[in-house]
């Protein structure tokens, strides 16, 4: 009798197990089964995914960019590349699990305030991200505000 127990205990963690985890992970269920795709913007409501302005030279703030990036386990700059007042330096990040795949840009504008700093993230497969997407421009915004502060 004590193996039936042992046996319903240890299916439980098995098939409970990943539901807890799943449901710990999700933030918004109405978007994160249904998009793939997340962006920064000025109104969204969490502020880490609010755009970046700074001044100083692109060519310098897209260095510091591209090292936040590099410094994130499982993300690879891909490219970057420059256009007259814009430079796009697209990244990727690999599940370690089941070796997904999501792309990342980050866009530097010229604008009169300054370099405005903008991303987009996007599953290659999937309908839904389970809030990986905004995850990842969280992970990548505050790497790359970390490394712009003095």
């Amino acid at each position: 009798m004590i193996w039936l127990y042992l046996l319903l205990g240890l299916l439980a963690v098995i098939v409970i197990g990943p539901l807890v985890t799943l449901a710990l992970i999700v933030d918004d269920w109405s978007r994160d089964l249904t998009t793939n795709h997340a962006e920064t913007t000025p109104s969204h409501p969490n502020a880490d995914l609010h755009p970046i302005t700074v001044s100083g030279d692109r060519s310098e703030i897209a260095q510091t960019v591209v090292d936040a990036v590099q410094d994130i386990p499982n993300w690879k700059v891909e490219s970057t590349s420059k256009e007259a007042r814009r430079t796009i330096i697209h990244a990727t990040r690999t599940t370690k699990l089941m070796r997904f795949v999501d792309d990342i840009r980050i866009y530097l504008n010229d604008t009169d305030d300054g370099i405005h700093i903008t991303a987009t993230s996007q599953s290659r497969v999937g309908k839904g991200d389970l809030g990986q997407n905004p995850r990842n421009l969280i992970e990548v915004m505050t790497g790359i505000r970390q490394k712009l502060e003095p």
